[in-house]
This record gives C-alpha cells, sequence and structure tokens, in this order.
C-alpha cells in the first residue's frame, strides 16, 4: 500500500490543448496516476529543481512561494484534468543589467502524465512537460521523466532535459541547435526551441521519513549562470546577476506538513544557496461541509385518499376562481422562506407549472428539488404532473417536468432515481395561463459594502489594490427589466492614478489628446491605471438591461448606459442554446464611447462599434470550450479561444488566448492577450447556501490589442447553470 501524505489523502476525491483535454477522459495505462506528495519549487510535483511524472489529485488548485538568494517565484498551479498540470509562475530575479536591479518575469508551464506507474511491476509513470514555454523563457525548459515507488516510502524520478535543464553537462543537440532566447516583446510560444539544443540528464529521490516529514536529494544540471554571472554559460545576458555561484550540482531538501493543506519547506541548492519555500493546495471535490449547513427541505406530504378528499382528487376546485390565488400565495410564501422567488404559475386540475428564481442555492438542482417538495404540500391532490421552471433575470430557461407521483415514491432514495423518473425541457417563453405572482414588480433593492480591487502581476508592481465602500443597488421594472449600478468611495489603497506615457502627468495626459499610441494604436486598456486611485466618488457601472426569450431556444439582452469602468454606450445579444444540447451559438454587437477618468458621466472623444460570433460547447468533466471571431476595442479583428473546467460545488477554473490582426509590435510586451479566471462559490468554505463567489481573472498584462469589452450579465453565463449538464452535474443536492 503506498503511502500518502496528509494533504494527499485528503485532496483525494487552462489556455490548454484541446488534445490533451479530451485525452484525459481515457485512459492508455492500467493503473491510476501516480500521486505526488510535495512540490518542487516551481511549485509542480517534482524533487527541488527537478520535475518528476507526478501529477496532483484532480482538480487541486495549489500556490507554491519559493524564495532564495537567487530568485523569488510565486507560483499558480492546477491539476486540469487527471493527467493534466498547469502552472502560472510570476518570478523576482535579480538583475545587474536593469536600472531597478531586479526584473519581474512571467511563465506559463505545461505537463502530461503519458503513462501510469505500475504498483505491482517495473512499469514507471512517464510525464513529459514544457517548463515556461510562452514568452521571454528565462525559465524554458523541456524534459521527459520517469518516477518509479520503490517502497511506500521511497521515491526515484530520472529524465532527460533541455533548455534551462541543460545549463551545463549536456550531450550534445541531437534534435537540433537551440536558437537564442526572444528578447523582444515575449508572450508569444517559443516553439523554435521545444527540445532543441543540448540534452541532460536529472535525477531526484525522495524518501517520506515520518507522516510528515519527507526529505529530498536531487542531481540537477541547472547550475544558474545567469544569476550567478557565469557569461559562457547564460543565454541572456541582460539578465545577469552577481550571487556566489553553485559548488556542485546536488541539491538538498526537506517538507514538513502543516496541517492538512500546508506544507513548509527547505532546500540547499549546490551545497551554496539556501531557500525556503511554501506551499498550500484546495481541491473543489473536498470542503469542510460536504452537505452543506442549510437545513433540510420540508419533507414530502403524500396525498390522502380519494375517500378523505373527493373534492380535491376530482379537480373541482380548479373552477374556483379564488382557488389559483390562495394557492399561488400560499406556495409563493413557503418558497420564499427556502430563498426562492415564486415568478409566476399555471394552474389546472392535473399539471401545475411554477416560475423560480433561484436565490440561495449554488446548486440549481437543490432549489427544483425543494421546490417540488413544497409543491407536494401546497397543491391539492389532482394535480398529477409538476412542472418547475428555472428563470434567470425574467427569462424561463428550462423545465423540470415530473410526476407527483415520483416525487412521493422516491422521496427517500439516491438523486439518481428522481433523475431518471424526470424530464428536462426547454421552457416555454409565454405559456397560455401564466399568473405572474402579484406585488413583485417594481421592486429597489440596495446595499452598503466594503470592496477590494486588486491589479496583479504588473510588470512593475505585483500587487496593487483598492479598498472602500460601495452602494450597489438594483431596480427592477418589470421581469427582465432591470436598472443596476453602483457608486464608490476609495478609502485606502496602493493603486494610484498613472499616465501611460511616462513624461506626463495624469492631469497632463487627461488633458492631451494622448488616446493612441505610437504606432496609431488606440489607447482602449493600456491607461487602465488612469481609471485607479480616484479619491472622489465613481460610478464603476449604471445600465438599464432588457432580457427576453422570444423563442424557446433563443435568449436576447440589450444593455444600455455605463456598462464598465472605461466604457458607456448599447451592447445587444443573442444566444441560441437548446435546452438538452452541449452545442450554444451566440452573437454580439456593441457600440460604445470611453468614458472620462473622473469615474463620473462625461465621455472621451473614443469610440468603436465592435462584437463577436461565439460558438460553446460542454465537454464531459465539466470542460467547457468557447471560441469567438470578432472585431474588439482597438478595431483589431481575431479570435478568443476560452477553455475552463466548472466542478459540481460551483468551483469554476479556465484560461483564455486571444490573437488578432495587431502586430507584436504595436500590441508591446507579451504580443497578444491572454490569462486565466478563477471563480470560487462562498458557499464551499463557509457551508452557509449562497450564490455568491470570489475570484477574478489574472492577465500578463494589460495591453489593447484583443481587448475585451466587460458586460454584466452575458446570456452564457446568465443562463447556463439551469442547462442540461450544469443542473445535472449538482443533481446529487436534489434532496438535500
Amino acid at each position: 500500500m503506498r503511502l500518502h501524505s496528509p494533504l494527499t489523502r485528503r485532496l483525494l476525491s487552462s489556455a490548454l490543448p484541446v488534445s490533451l483535454l479530451l485525452a484525459s477522459g481515457g485512459s492508455i495505462a492500467v493503473a491510476e496516476p501516480l500521486l505526488a506528495t510535495r512540490v518542487n519549487n516551481y511549485g509542480l510535483p517534482g524533487g527541488i529543481d527537478t520535475p518528476s511524472a507526478e501529477v496532483l489529485p484532480d482538480g487541486t488548485l495549489g500556490a507554491t512561494l519559493s524564495y532564495s538568494n537567487l530568485f523569488r517565484r510565486n507560483t499558480l498551479v492546477f491539476q486540469a484534468t487527471p493527467r493534466l498540470t498547469v502552472a502560472l509562475r510570476y518570478s523576482r530575479i535579480d538583475s545587474t543589467e536593469d536600472p531597478r536591479g531586479f526584473i519581474w518575469d512571467r511563465s506559463f508551464d505545461l505537463r502530461y502524465q503519458v503513462l501510469d506507474e505500475n504498483p505491482d511491476g517495473w512499469m514507471p509513470a512517464v510525464a513529459i512537460g514544457m517548463q515556461d514555454f510562452i514568452g521571454t523563457g528565462i525559465y524554458s525548459a523541456e524534459y521527459l521523466v520517469a518516477t518509479k515507488s520503490l517502497t511506500p516510502r521511497l521515491r526515484v524520478s530520472a529524465g532527460l532535459g533541455w533548455g534551462r535543464l541543460a545549463t551545463t553537462g549536456g550531450w550534445g543537440s541531437p534534435f537540433g541547435n537551440r536558437p537564442p532566447p526572444d528578447a523582444g516583446t515575449g508572450g508569444k510560444p517559443n516553439i523554435d526551441e521545444w527540445f532543441r539544443g543540448p540534452m541532460a540528464p536529472f535525477a531526484n529521490v525522495s524518501w517520506q521519513a515520518t507522516d510528515k516529514l519527507t526529505l529530498t536529494a536531487e542531481y540537477s544540471n541547472d547550475n544558474y549562470a545567469c544569476e550567478t554571472d557565469i557569461p559562457d554559460e547564460c543565454r541572456r545576458s541582460p539578465w545577469l546577476s552577481d550571487k556566489e555561484k553553485l559548488k556542485n550540482k546536488i541539491n538538498l531538501g526537506f517538507t514538513y506538513q502543516l496541517g492538512d493543506s500546508y506544507q513548509l519547506g527547505g532546500y540547499v541548492l549546490g551545497a551554496k544557496q539556501v531557500g525556503l519555500q511554501f506551499s498550500v493546495a484546495m481541491n473543489p471535490r473536498q470542503t469542510a461541509y460536504p452537505s452543506g449547513l442549510e437545513k433540510a427541505g420540508a419533507p414530502v406530504r403524500p396525498r390522502v385518499a380519494p375517500s378523505a378528499d373527493p373534492e380535491g382528487w376530482s379537480g373541482a376546485w380548479a373552477a374556483d376562481p379564488t382557488a389559483q390565488p390562495a394557492i399561488q400565495k400560499a406556495l409563493g410564501d413557503a418558497l420564499a422562506k427556502e430563498g426562492q422567488e415564486l415568478q409566476g404559475m399555471v394552474l389546472t386540475a392535473k399539471r401545475a407549472e411554477v416560475r423560480i428564481n433561484n436565490g440561495r442555492y449554488i446548486q440549481q438542482a437543490e432549489a427544483v428539488g425543494r421546490t417540488a417538495r413544497l409543491m407536494t404540500r401546497a397543491l391539492p391532490p389532482s394535480v398529477e404532473e409538476f412542472v418547475i421552471t428555472s428563470t434567470e433575470r425574467g427569462m424561463p430557461i428550462s423545465s423540470v417536468v415530473v410526476r407527483r407521483s415520483d416525487v412521493e415514491r422516491l422521496e427517500n432514495t439516491e438523486a439518481g432515481q428522481i433523475a431518471n423518473a424526470a424530464t428536462l425541457v426547454s421552457a416555454e417563453p409565454n405559456p397560455a395561463g401564466l399568473m405572474l405572482t402579484p406585488g413583485q414588480y417594481p421592486r429597489f433593492r440596495w446595499a452598503l459594502q466594503p470592496y477590494v480591487a486588486t491589479s496583479l502581476f504588473d510588470p512593475d508592481d505585483p500587487i496593487r489594490y483598492e479598498i472602500g465602500a460601495e452602494a450597489p443597488f438594483r431596480y427592477e421594472l418589470q421581469p427582465g427589466l432591470v436598472i443596476a449600478g453602483s457608486v464608490r468611495q476609495r478609502v485606502l489603497g496602493s493603486s494610484k492614478q498613472e499616465s501611460p506615457v511616462s513624461s506626463l502627468t495624469p492631469d497632463e495626459y487627461a488633458d492631451a489628446d494622448h488616446d493612441y499610441n505610437e504606432f496609431g494604436v488606440p489607447r482602449v486598456r493600456s491607461d487602465s491605471q488612469m481609471y485607479s486611485g480616484i479619491k472622489t466618488p465613481v460610478i464603476p457601472r449604471l445600465t438599464l438591461a432588457w432580457y427576453a426569450k422570444p423563442g424557446n431556444e433563443v435568449y436576447t439582452r440589450v444593455t444600455v448606459g455605463l456598462l464598465e469602468r472605461a466604457y458607456g454606450g448599447v451592447s445587444a445579444e443573442a444566444l441560441w442554446w437548446p435546452t438538452n444540447s452541449p452545442f450554444a451559438v451566440g452573437a454580439e454587437i456593441n457600440s460604445v464611447k470611453k468614458r472620462d477618468f473622473d469615474g463620473l458621466l462625461k465621455f472621451r472623444d473614443y469610440n468603436v462599434t465592435m462584437g463577436s460570433v461565439s460558438a460553446y460547447y460542454q465537454f464531459q468533466n465539466g470542460i467547457d470550450a468557447e471560441l469567438s471571431v470578432g472585431k474588439y476595442l482597438a478595431g483589431d479583428k481575431g479570435a478568443t479561444l476560452t477553455l475552463s473546467r466548472q466542478f459540481a460545488n460551483g468551483w469554476r477554473l479556465g484560461a483564455w488566448v486571444t490573437k488578432t490582426d495587431m502586430s507584436s509590435e504595436a500590441f508591446g510586451e507579451g504580443s497578444f492577450d491572454k490569462g486565466v479566471n478563477i471563480s470560487i462559490p462562498l458557499a464551499w468554505g463557509t457551508g452557509d447556501p449562497s450564490l455568491r463567489k470570489v475570484g477574478g481573472s489574472i492577465r500578463s498584462l494589460s495591453r489593447d490589442g484583443g481587448a475585451q469589452l466587460y458586460v454584466e450579465g452575458r446570456l452564457y453565463e446568465t443562463i447556463r447553470d439551469s442547462q442540461s449538464r450544469d443542473l445535472y452535474q449538482g443533481w446529487g443536492k436534489f434532496w438535500r
């Protein structure tokens, strides 16, 4: 039996190549993936500097801080599929050539476990990986590595590396010479470097001395030539530093487990440089509150015998005009206690359709299940067919159709049985006999709350933040028609207003005509710091939005006003998405003008009409793909590919990449737009039912090429939780 660390035991439960994502659904080997017990100082499973063929438990999101006299590495790692590991890194490296004395470098890694270990034989786990394969390539390396468990506590890894892993001690260049790394704008895949240049061996061994302590030793051919001023072996002279050289190729380290999710480690590189490392890992599949802390729903109320209620069973009550209003009010009051809004109802003697808006539960299936149970308690016994329609922003999305007798019969069974008995169909836009619940519209809601705005991974400042007070408000005039916005007042923070032109102050930039850079590209995002650090009240957003469902499978949105912090105008969108289809198609057009930097109601001169056509596809295992083709904020034309993975509890992690007809020179550092996004439901951490989420997007740089417009309430994200895959993904909560 293989021993795992407490972290791994607890955790057991993406601009990524689509081929790797899909291939990960199957296995070409005979055993489960070999799981890691520690990560290296690059934040991925491995020794100290060198990699291993291990993977993290599927879905793991981790962070590693590794600091030494040679570097400061900050890494986010995500086990995107059982075999595919991805990492985003932000590193600080001292440099004698940079005026600041250091540089900040961003890097992106991929690793794929090709073969599983056979624990009963000699077959090791095998992985192939690319390190820092997009960009300036200061840590660029490629490798093939195998890992084998010799005993339950002892593992050995060995492999061949190129690039950074073969700085010294290489064996020729079997696949061709490695060209000099990109010293320009970076951000592009350095394909011509992959597996080129000298090839060198590496190896590492880890011994789990106790349940908490792991000792590691490795042989590495990375001699940190650039960081220790070895010009003949440093391929990036601008990054030369003057640290003390390593004495040998042996690195030693330890890792100590702190609780279930944290690790603290230390290491010595080449018998000379000492470093410390801290790691934390979370898994969406694991939570301290797997069932949530919400109260159980009302029990199903079986119907009485026909002899006990002959009028109720006959359906004669349906002829009474006072029956439906009374039933609708009683059911609406009961649903309100469950965090649901009864938008409307269609009621006949045999059939009842209720239209609900879920305001509490992250899994829509839980809202549907609680509604079904309340319907058994509120409806006369003649009603046999239940239709529970989920609505969002006034639009009916999908309807779960289930027989009342099945709800009564299957209450104490597992959720899969009621799923087999139910049918999911597209909701009718305007069914005959629909009675809206009176007194719901118009309604006004507002709040006063703190806000925190952050900006990460800036080349000059890794973390910028702003803290203040915010007053969001929402005025719903009728179903689907809403005025919404917010007012913010900054209190403190490190973010400040900065001009993108170093020779101009913010006031000078605002007054001058500098909305275009030296290449004639409009500054649609590169002057985003001009919108930060404002000490007077600002209006981030103020819009009038209209949502509608003109057909059974078509949804529309029109939004007018101050759409986001930097732009205002008109945004229109249409989406075709059959309820039981994994495929959807959408189109969006926007006519916007740039807002003034004071954050109020004035505008600048720049305006643009932009738009896109998008195709969406939902794969298995919660993986989504979106391809959008169109025109962007700066007038450039191109495409955006977004890949993400959503878990049943609402976690979502993804990555995107945009390439347009704007040249790399005009785009500037980074060459094209790319980044990752993370969304974590608060209910995962607190156990209390809530739709609130935390997260955001992390992009390498804020540039003008491929710039998107930020519009709240886009259709795909609005309705996805009520469509087939996401609804059934959370179906285990139906009887919660």
